[in-house]
């Protein structure tokens, strides 16, 4: 079983470039203007042109206006949009009704609390789901994990994406606990917002890549 790995919060060409020699499955640029590894449309479209083939690349949007989801996501060349606020179905819907190709992927927050039975309504509409650790007053992107063993008995019709808090340490048991079909990470392997550390990238991938092989088996 292959996990995939996304690194978002990309703001760097040297970035782009060592996430692509190591092998990295997806790259996302954050579209959110309260977040410190937020991108311009017009930076991100520059990285992305230097993206080689094959690599996905990731919107990430926090409740913003429809059309403008539309106009980045043809401005710079997206693939996939992440929505990390309170989307609705119908505005997933409408997305993939604007364009078939583009894969939508709904986040979802655990905390304290189950996961909320709210992600019902999305299945048929979106592409996979993400699950971030719930943190009051926040979207997402805290850098903190969650109790994985709320996904232990949870059976999703959608791909699963791992999200929260994880780095080179724990990628290993998050995917030998939760078997997701990709992880996300960020802060886990930078030196400060927006600058990754490529021996940490390098480190998680190879960890995943063993974690991999023990479920495997």
């Amino acid at each position: 079983m292959k996990v995939r790995i996304k690194m978002c919060g990309t703001t760097r060409k040297q970035d782009v470039d060592a996430a692509a020699a190591l092998g990295v499955d997806a790259l996302g640029f954050i579209f959110a203007e309260k977040s410190p590894r937020y991108v311009t449309p017009e930076c991100a479209r520059e990285l992305i042109e230097t993206i080689p083939p094959f690599i996905a690349r990731v919107g990430v949007f926090v409740d913003c206006d429809l059309d403008q989801v539309k106009k980045i996501t043809a401005s710079a060349g997206l693939t996939q949009v992440q929505l990390h606020g309170r989307e609705s179905v119908d505005y997933c819907g409408e997305l993939k009704r604007w364009n078939r190709s583009l894969t939508v992927c709904k986040s979802f927050l655990v905390g304290a609390e189950a996961i909320d039975h709210t992600l019902v309504p999305y299945h048929g509409v979106v592409d996979c789901v993400l699950f971030d650790t719930y943190v009051k007053g926040k979207d997402g992107g805290t850098g903190q994990t969650f109790d994985w063993k709320k996904l232990d008995t949870k059976h999703f019709d959608l791909p699963m994406i791992l999200a929260g808090g994880l780095n080179p340490d724990n990628v290993g048991e998050a995917i030998k606990r939760t078997a997701p079909y990709a992880v996300d990470v960020n802060s886990g392997i930078e030196d400060r917002p927006g600058e990754k550390n490529h021996d940490l990238l390098a480190r998680l991938i190879a960890n995943v890549r063993a974690a991999e092989q023990q479920i495997s088996a």
